[in-house]
């Protein structure tokens, strides 16, 4: 923390600019509900059905499969075909039935995509996209109430477009992210402990409910 504080000094003593989210993203396709003008460029990703992302999960594949829910894998280039894309990007579900950020991602590298709407920096010298991944998810709530329908909700892009985000110079974005990757790293290794241990506890219990209810 001492070294994000003595760049936030150094870099930016007076606070920083917050820009609307449209001005410094490019997004997966250009939105009727956005004004044109917000929208400049997009990029065009093939997308599949769920069922039809996970019928290419294959053990060791090195392709992620970019899913709309929590469930994730992996498959192959020869089996991702024509619907593998590359790239570093931010993800949010275009239909959720749960909490969006149980459902945000963030992925560097080769991938095949469901129906997500993705985002990426329009220039990583002023945005990362890590930073982009870790401030969107601050904003989880807010763009709960976005979402709008019965059953499976669909968001309103204009108004997430419009968010504001906070933009420190990128040394201090740099900084921002490895304590965040570094936290994030300890709570999933945290997570996995926990696990081990309620299974371990689940079967000392197993053990002793059968030894002491057979009276031989």
């Amino acid at each position: 923390m001492y070294e994000l504080k003595r760049l936030i000094k150094e870099l930016c003593p007076d606070g920083v600019e917050y820009l609307p989210l449209w001005s410094v993203t490019i997004w997966d396709k250009k939105f009727k509900s956005v004004a044109k003008g917000k929208q400049k460029k997009s990029i065009s990703y093939p997308y599949l059905l769920a069922n039809d992302l996970f019928a290419l999960e294959k053990e060791n594949g090195n392709v992620f499969l970019l899913s709309t829910g929590e469930q994730t894998g992996w498959t192959t280039e020869e089996l991702a075909g024509k619907n593998i894309c590359d790239g570093e990007v931010v993800t949010i579900p275009w239909g959720k039935s749960r909490k969006v950020t149980d459902c945000i991602k963030y992925y560097k590298g080769k991938f095949v995509t469901a129906d997500n709407r993705i985002a990426t920096s329009f220039d990583t010298n002023i945005l990362l996209n890590k930073y982009l991944y870790y401030w969107i998810m601050t904003k989880g709530d807010l763009i709960d109430t976005f979402y709008r329908g019965s059953g499976i909700k669909h968001p309103d892009m204009s108004k997430i477009l419009d968010l504001k985000i906070p933009l420190p110079p990128v040394e201090v974005q740099r900084e921002i992210v490895r304590i965040l990757d570094d936290y994030s790293e300890r709570n999933e290794n945290l997570i996995k402990e926990l696990y081990k241990e309620i299974d371990l506890r689940r079967k000392q219990y197993e053990y002793y409910r059968d030894k002491l209810l057979q009276f031989k």
